[in-house]
């Protein structure tokens, strides 16, 4: 039994240290693969679905813009991400429109806010927009008051204000015609 489990590890320990080029080459293949199936959908709500549904990943804090936010290229991170990237490119007035008919959605997205919760659809929207835009919901005059506010606890911090602001009708339509207002500024 013991020279069984013996050769077991030691087979186990030979295919953990595969090749590392190998190992590398095969890492670089799949992602080609996925940008190939990113890149290929033919609009923006396909992207975004793809983006939000299916790869998802970390926002880590990079959901707010500030002037440091810019010079980081964490990969992990969602923002960071190359796909991103292409989503951002495209045409900023169609995106916010775009972005801003999710603002409703509360589908939960595979995307997730460390260290709280998985981001609603709506919640993507807004930081999609902040990022866009690079001004923060919180920034505009109209939301100042979550600007300097303290955290209570999990369900009171800037992910679950977001929430309850856009389950608020006119609160929801008041950040979306600030995104509005920031296309022709």
């Amino acid at each position: 039994m013991k020279y069984a489990l013996n050769t077991l590890l030691l087979f186990l320990i030979l295919i953990s240290c595969k090749n590392q080029s190998e190992l590398n080459t095969e890492i670089a293949q799949m992602e080609e693969t996925e940008l190939v199936k990113i890149t290929q959908t033919d609009s923006i709500s396909e992207l975004w679905n793809v983006l939000v549904f299916e790869k998802g990943g970390c926002l880590g804090g990079e959901q707010y813009v500030s002037e440091t936010e810019f010079k980081r290229e964490e990969k992990a991170l969602v923002f960071s991400e190359k796909y991103w990237k292409e989503f951002s490119d495209n045409d900023k007035e169609k995106l916010t429109e775009f972005l801003i008919t999710k603002l409703s959605d509360t589908t939960k997205t595979k995307v997730h806010t460390c260290p709280f919760f998985g981001a609603t659809n709506g919640e993507m929207a807004v930081y999609s927009l902040q990022h866009i835009h690079k001004k923060n919901w919180f920034d505009f005059s109209d939301f100042k008051e979550y600007q300097e506010k303290e955290y209570g606890n999990a369900t009171d911090q800037p992910q679950m204000w977001l929430q309850n602001i856009l389950k608020n009708e006119k609160e929801r339509k008041k950040l979306a015609e600030l995104y509005r207002k920031e296309l022709t500024e």
